[in-house]
């Protein structure tokens, strides 16, 4: 568990520092949103993490967790899910050949 906490912290300060230029960050979402579609995730499921991770925030930063940083936490994680989901979706059209 320590090993994916880190993975996440990484992941995280990733999409942070790549929100400043969207276009760099693109190629590596694509990359874990096949990934994780190898690993069953269904795309129903990025809804549940989101939440947990606004909660997750929210818990972390207590007050400073202002309606500006939960927006701007939903728009971010909404613009890489989004990305990481489609991914996923072209993966399975393609194993099904179409």
């Amino acid at each position: 568990m320590e090993v994916q906490q880190r993975k996440l912290m990484a992941t995280l300060g990733v999409v942070v520092e790549g929100l400043r230029q969207p276009e760099n960050i693109i190629g590596a979402a694509q990359d874990l949103g096949r990934k994780h579609a190898e690993y069953g995730v269904k795309d129903e499921q990025y809804a549940v993490v989101g939440e947990a991770l606004l909660w997750t925030l929210q818990q972390g930063l207590g007050k400073d967790f202002t309606p500006e940083v939960r927006s701007g936490w939903v728009t971010a994680y909404t613009l890489v899910s989004g990305i990481m989901r489609d991914a996923a979706a072209e993966m399975k059209l393609q194993s099904i050949g179409v």
